[in-house]
């Protein structure tokens, strides 16, 4: 029988070596895990904010939002609050956000049979993201 005297050395060694890299190989994962996370979420808002332009857009054909209440060009921007939204990913618990819109006018025009258009500078914040958009308004 041979004696391996460096069996316990070489033990240790790849021992100590592992624990020195076991950080390194556990952060790079966690740290792709949170940038995806932070990706979708990102997603989840532009989605929300898409959804909450519809949503605005409708309220005014509706005229839920009354054409009165809306800034004239020179009366600088109007804020309008919305209901809180809520995102959801799969894993993770649900977070509210918050939403609010301002509206500014950026130009008038009067149309070729008596009309008003105006169109908008829309400004939708989602928590704190800020996402904008343009809306043509005519005011019958």
């Amino acid at each position: 029988m041979k004696k391996h005297s460096f069996l316990l050395l070489e033990v240790l060694i790849a021992v100590s070596l592992l624990i020195f890299f076991v950080p390194v190989l556990i952060r790079t994962p966690i740290h792709h895990y949170r940038a995806q996370v932070e990706h979708f979420e990102a997603l989840e808002k532009q989605r929300i904010s898409d959804w909450t332009y519809s949503e605005i857009k409708e309220m005014l054909l509706r005229r839920s939002i009354s054409w009165k209440a809306l800034p004239e060009k020179a009366k600088g921007l109007k804020t309008f609050p919305l209901p809180d939204a809520s995102l959801r990913l799969p894993g993770l618990p649900p977070k509210a956000l918050k939403r609010s819109f301002t509206l500014k006018c950026k130009r008038e025009k009067e149309g070729k049979e008596g009309g008003l258009f105006r169109l908008y500078e829309l400004n939708i914040s989602i928590g704190d993201s800020s996402y904008e958009y343009l809306v043509v308004i005519q005011l019958l």
